[in-house]
């Protein structure tokens, strides 16, 4: 397939819907000639904080040389995003190369189960091989990153059942903060949630601190195999607590044991992410990493993770969008309560006795009342949208949730919505609700 076949075939196959196991993703990595097997990998999971940490780690693992391969999901600007090597999207014609090589194999499968059930008296499969999206993308990954020296893998959803723990070798796991999310599958308690994530734990893990329901699931992972429950030994490391130094629209500055760090990215909450990436950091140490320094300053300082609490420098060149003089134009992908509650706090804290006008579009799968609870009492006004996606919670609908605590108006297009937001009398302009948006402004 050439790179438009690969999208498309991904883009059908991703119409079909998910379910959600470990069984067929260790199939397909094992018929690929298991290509993780020989990995080394860094696995992510959490509520929120995961694609910060991310990249962190990522951005300081380059730093230190060594050659690094990120996946994750979704992709903020570009399906290619969700595969990084050395920080930089995986090229369209790799990515045609590696959908090609995974769709074959399947095929491949496929054919063989039909010559065995003609020669068998009695069936002796019930179903095809039909992977979801999400594993042929991890797939991909892993066929991707076969020759970096460390892969980084942020979990899609949950831990336990999620087609990234089917990976064999882990380095290291890491917990980022846990909150209510994706209830329906995980779990009605932070608790019951982080029992989820926790799964993906083998040996040694890194966290922050946490509530006790979510720190006693931490410490006593289990694993299911053939229906048994299998508890793992954990070594859990907990980050200590950065002390801030100063902040402003460029960065932070903070103390962790003592020592001075910078970070680009703002917010309270990245005070916490950046923490659990130096606490993760020296865990490698301590696997033989070698990871300077100066390495872990210059990398945490050089991190890049776009629509997180982003002050937009380049809106005109990058999406035909005209920030005016003395605005600000904010993206951020704050999509459940944990994550609204982090961008409320920043707003507050970044922008105090501002006007703020937000342009909010939810998925229906979130907790909509939870993000709008939040949000809107902090906005002057609110322009609600519908997200390009079949799981789009309707504007109409949203706009009825938001006019309970300020004014809020409809728009059918996210780039004319923020360009009205912008043009308007408020100093501050917020994209946020669904990742979704920031694909569809590049569009």
């Amino acid at each position: 397939m050439n790179y438009s076949e690969a999208i498309s075939y991904i883009k059908n196959i991703g119409r079909a819907g998910s379910d959600y196991g470990v069984e067929r993703m260790r199939l397909l990595l094992d018929l690929l000639g298991s290509p993780d097997r020989d990995m080394k990998i860094i696995h992510v999971a959490g509520t929120n904080g995961k694609g910060s940490v991310c990249a962190y780690l990522t951005s300081v693992l380059c730093e230190a040389s060594y050659k690094v391969g990120t996946y994750n999901s979704p992709s903020v600007f570009c399906y290619n995003e969700r595969w990084c090597i050395d920080k930089a999207p995986l090229a369209d014609v790799l990515v045609a190369k590696y959908l090609t090589e995974v769709k074959d194999c399947i095929d491949c499968e496929n054919e063989r189960r039909k010559k065995l059930d003609v020669k068998s008296d009695e069936p002796l499969y019930q179903d095809d091989l039909n992977p979801t999206a999400f594993e042929i993308e991890t797939a991909v990954a892993m066929l991707a990153f076969k020759d970096c020296d460390v892969a980084v893998l942020e979990t899609g959803l949950g831990g336990r059942w999620d087609a990234t723990n089917a990976v064999v070798n882990k380095e290291l796991a890491i917990i980022t903060p846990i909150g209510l999310d994706h209830c329906a599958l995980l779990g009605d308690t932070v608790g019951q949630i982080a029992e989820e994530k926790a799964a993906i734990i083998r040996d040694d893990c890194v966290t922050c601190m946490q509530q006790d329901d979510v720190m006693r699931s931490i410490s006593n992972p289990y694993r299911i195999e053939d229906g048994k429950r299998i508890n793992v030994k954990a070594n859990v490391a907990v980050c200590a607590q950065a002390k801030p130094v100063s902040h402003s629209l460029n960065g932070q500055i903070f103390l962790y044991e003592g020592e001075k760090y910078e970070i680009p990215l703002l917010g309270e909450h990245q005070l916490q992410n950046a923490s659990i990436a130096i606490c993760a950091v020296q865990m490698l140490r301590k696997k033989d990493f070698e990871i300077s320094e100066n390495a872990l300053k210059n990398g945490l300082k050089k991190t890049v993770w776009h629509a997180r609490l982003e002050i937009v420098k380049n809106a005109e060149k990058d999406f035909n969008i005209v920030v005016p003089q003395g605005k600000t134009l904010v993206f951020d992908g704050a999509h459940n309560p944990h994550g609204a509650l982090a961008l409320a706090n920043a707003l507050k804290d970044y922008f105090a006795n501002k006007k703020i006008h937000i342009v909010l579009g939810m998925l229906a799968d979130k907790d909509v009342d939870g993000v709008v609870d939040i949000l809107a009492p902090l906005a002057k006004e609110v322009t609600a949208v519908t997200p390009h996606s079949p799981r789009a919670f309707d504007k109409s609908e949203l706009k009825q949730k938001v006019q309970r605590y300020t004014c809020c108006g409809v728009a059918e297009d996210t780039g004319l919505a923020v360009q009205a937001a912008l043009d308007g009398d408020c100093d501050v302009t917020v994209l946020c609700g669904s990742l979704t948006h920031f694909a569809d402004l590049k569009a």
